[in-house]
């Protein structure tokens, strides 16, 4: 978990000072903004020895002061992960009462660690 902390504060400290891709570049992490290809329809599946890096940064994050978010996690997962090549997407859907919300997820190799991806329309599809 120690390890984790370092990053965390980069990232918030970038989150709050620069955009989105500065913060992916500063971090090691890809980001796709424009695709508009949905989330694999199959999940990733991570080394077993990076399974522990996971876990460590979910507690990290959710105790983090300024809350637990989801781009957040990924973006310290990404770093952590950044050896394994995974690609930051974001996309946005609306719920049956019209509320508009927005979610991030990691993809490896085009396939995604979070099944909740797949409830929502990559942002490169919206323009469409």
């Amino acid at each position: 978990m120690l390890r984790a902390l370092g990053p965390m504060v980069v990232i918030e400290i970038s989150l709050r000072t620069s955009d989105l891709p500065t913060t992916c570049r500063r971090l090691g992490v890809a980001y796709d903004l424009d695709s508009p290809a949905a989330p694999g329809a199959v999940l990733a599946v991570l080394p077993r020895r990076r399974r522990r890096v996971v876990l460590a940064s979910l507690a990290v994050v959710s105790r983090w002061p300024a809350g637990d978010t989801c781009l957040r996690r990924c973006l310290l997962i990404g770093h952590r992960l950044r050896g394994l090549k995974p690609v930051l997407r974001i996309g946005v859907r609306r719920d049956t009462a019209g509320a508009f919300s927005a979610h991030s997820w990691l993809e490896f190799a085009g396939r995604t660690l979070d099944p909740a991806a797949f409830e929502f329309a990559p942002l490169g599809s919206t323009d469409q």
